[in-house]
C-alpha cells in the first residue's frame, strides 16, 4: 500500500513543474506564460478535431507613420443578373454572377487636425471584364480644423449630383439612375473647400479639378473644371408624430475638354463630310442640377433633375447639344431597419436632336438589412424602354453586400 502511494506521489511530482524557491519572479512568469500558450494550442487543436470553428485572433496593426488612429476596412458586393440587356450600361443580356464592387480602404487622423483616406477598387464595373485591374477610388488629405471650412486635396467625388455623392454601399437600389451615371463627372483630382453651418442645416462645397477623369494625373488642356454644390434643410423636426426632414440642393459644374471620351449614348455626327458617329468630344460643358429629399418616419422620397449643355468645337453642324434627365424614388420600411420596399421612375435623354434617344426605366426593389448596411440583401426588377432595342427590356438584379 505504501509503495502504491509512493508511486502516485512520484507521478504527480513528475507531471507538475517544480519551481525552485529561489527562482526569480521573471522566471516564474515565463514558465506560466509557456504553460498558458501550450494549453491554448491544445484547446485550438481540440476544437478542430471536434469540427468547431476556431475564432481568429484580432491582428494588431502597427502604424509606420505618426497618425493618432488608423482604420482598415473594405466592401464586397457579389451580384447576379438575368433577363434582357437592360440600359446601355450593361454589355449584353447574358445571365451572370460577378463582383460589382470589391474594395479595401484605410483611413485615419492626425492630432494636427488632419485626416486622410485611401481606397483601392479591385473590381467595379457593370460591363463585361476580362481581367480585374486595381485602381484608386479615393485618395485625399482633409484639413478639418473648422466644420464650416474643411479643405480637401487629392482624388474624390466632385460636388455635383446628389445620388452620385451618396455612398455606394448605402444606396437603396442596386444601381444609380442612368442620368446620374451619365451626366456627373464623378471622381477627379483637385482641391475643395466645404463644410456645414447652422447645425447641419446649410452645407456647401466648392472645388477646382483637372477635369480629365478618374485616375488621370494630367490636365487635357490649360483650363480647370470648377464645381459647386449648396444644400439647405428648411425643416427638421417632428411631423405627424414622426421624425421628419426636408432638404433642397442645387449644384453645377463648368469645364473645357479636349478629346474627352463620352459614353456611346452621346454619339453625333462628327462633320457633314464624315457622318459616322463617335463619342470623342472637344469643347465646353456646363451642367446644373436640382434635388430634394423628404423623410417622414419609415418613408423617404427623393427627386433629382440634371441637365448638361455641350458646346463642341469639333462637330458641325450640331455644335450645341443638350442632355437631361430626372428620377423620382420612394422607399418605405415595412419592418423598421430590416425590410424596405423601393420604387423608382427615371428618364434620360442624351441629346435634344430630333431623334428617339430617350431611355425610360422603372425599378422595383426590396432590401433586407441583416445587419444594417454592413450586411444586406438587395433584389431589383428593372423594366426599360431603350432606344434601338427591339423590345422592352426586363432585368432582375440580386446583390449580397458586406462591409468590413
Amino acid at each position: 500500500m505504501k509503495s502504491a502511494w509512493a508511486a502516485i506521489l512520484c507521478s504527480l511530482l513528475a507531471s507538475t513543474p517544480l519551481i525552485a524557491q529561489d527562482a526569480s519572479v521573471e522566471e516564474r512568469l515565463r514558465k506560466l506564460e509557456e504553460r498558458i500558450e501550450s494549453l491554448e494550442k491544445e484547446n485550438e487543436q481540440l476544437r478542430r478535431d471536434l469540427g468547431l470553428e476556431v475564432v481568429a485572433r484580432q491582428a494588431d496593426v502597427k502604424m509606420s507613420g505618426r497618425a493618432s488612429s488608423l482604420q482598415v476596412g473594405g466592401l464586397v458586393q457579389a451580384q447576379t443578373e438575368s433577363g434582357d440587356r437592360g440600359d446601355t450600361r450593361f454589355s449584353d443580356g447574358n445571365s451572370r454572377a460577378y463582383l460589382r464592387r470589391a474594395r479595401i480602404n484605410a483611413q485615419g487622423r492626425f492630432l494636427e487636425e488632419l485626416n486622410f483616406r485611401v481606397e483601392m477598387e479591385l473590381a467595379g464595373s457593370l460591363a463585361n471584364t476580362t481581367g480585374f485591374r486595381s485602381q484608386l477610388t479615393d485618395a485625399y488629405i482633409n484639413w478639418n480644423r473648422f466644420d464650416s471650412a474643411n479643405v480637401r486635396v487629392g482624388q474624390f467625388k466632385t460636388p455635383f449630383g446628389f445620388e452620385q455623392l451618396y455612398a455606394d454601399p448605402r444606396l437603396y437600389t442596386a444601381e444609380r439612375s442612368l442620368v446620374n451615371d451619365r451626366l456627373t463627372p464623378g471622381r477627379q483630382i483637385g482641391i475643395q473647400v466645404g463644410g456645414e453651418a447652422y447645425y447641419e442645416r446649410f452645407n456647401y462645397a466648392v472645388g477646382i479639378f483637372n477635369g480629365s477623369g478618374t485616375n488621370q494625373n494630367f490636365n487635357d488642356n490649360n483650363k480647370l473644371m470648377t464645381a459647386t454644390r449648396v444644400s439647405v434643410v428648411p425643416f427638421s423636426g417632428r411631423l405627424f408624430d414622426n421624425q421628419s426632414r426636408w432638404s433642397l440642393g442645387i449644384n453645377g459644374f463648368r469645364t473645357t475638354d479636349t478629346n474627352l471620351t463620352l459614353p456611346a449614348d452621346f454619339g453625333v455626327d462628327s462633320t457633314p463630310a464624315t457622318p459616322a458617329k463617335d463619342n470623342l468630344f472637344t469643347g465646353r460643358r456646363h451642367s446644373v442640377g436640382y434635388d430634394t429629399q423628404f423623410e417622414l418616419g419609415p418613408f423617404e422620397l427623393w427627386g433629382e433633375y440634371l441637365r448638361s449643355t455641350l458646346e463642341a468645337s469639333n462637330r458641325l453642324p450640331s455644335s450645341r447639344l443638350r442632355s437631361d434627365g430626372w428620377y423620382a424614388q420612394a422607399s418605405y420600411y415595412l419592418i423598421l431597419d430590416k425590410l424596405q420596399l423601393v420604387a423608382r421612375r427615371e428618364i434620360f435623354d442624351p441629346t435634344n436632336l430630333n431623334l428617339d434617344t430617350t431611355t425610360r426605366s422603372s425599378v422595383l426593389g426590396v432590401n433586407w438589412y441583416i445587419k444594417q448596411h454592413d450586411l444586406k440583401l438587395q433584389l431589383n426588377y428593372m423594366r426599360s424602354d431603350v432606344p434601338g432595342a427591339a423590345k422592352e427590356q426586363q432585368k432582375v438584379i440580386a446583390r449580397l453586400q458586406t462591409i468590413f
